[in-house]
């Protein structure tokens, strides 16, 4: 099961919002959001779907978007390439190219304002 904690830390920082704020947006309580973004708990499935609602995207483009956090590319980059990595990779170096060297988790936030352009 994939850990969606990162991610929403970073839309968390990405919308200014402390951790209740985002609990009462997903309508989840405070300590079970705190849980899941530590990565102690999974996301339930609505809250997520809050999250693409949110985001205007789908649960489809939240998953690749983790994919796409820094810690997951970095980890990708270290195992021997095969054609989904490299796709990846690639991809990430694309949506990185839209944004300010040196902007963490460039190429996930990329992707996600892509996505909610179309």
């Amino acid at each position: 099961m994939l850990e969606f904690g990162s991610l929403l830390r970073v839309f968390r920082s990405e919308w200014r919002l402390t951790q209740t704020e985002m609990a009462e947006l997903l309508c989840i309580s405070q300590p079970v959001y705190s849980r899941v973004e530590a990565g102690l708990r999974p996301i339930p499935m609505r809250a997520l779907k809050r999250v693409a609602d949110r985001c205007e995207t789908t649960i489809q483009t939240l998953i690749l978007a983790h994919l796409l956090l820094d810690e997951n590319i970095a980890a990708i980059a270290k195992d021997p390439p095969d054609g989904a990595s490299r796709a990846l990779l690639k991809m990430a170096e694309q949506y990185r190219a839209a944004y300010p060297q040196g902007v963490r988790d460039s190429a996930a936030l990329g992707l996600l304002y892509d996505g909610a352009r179309k």
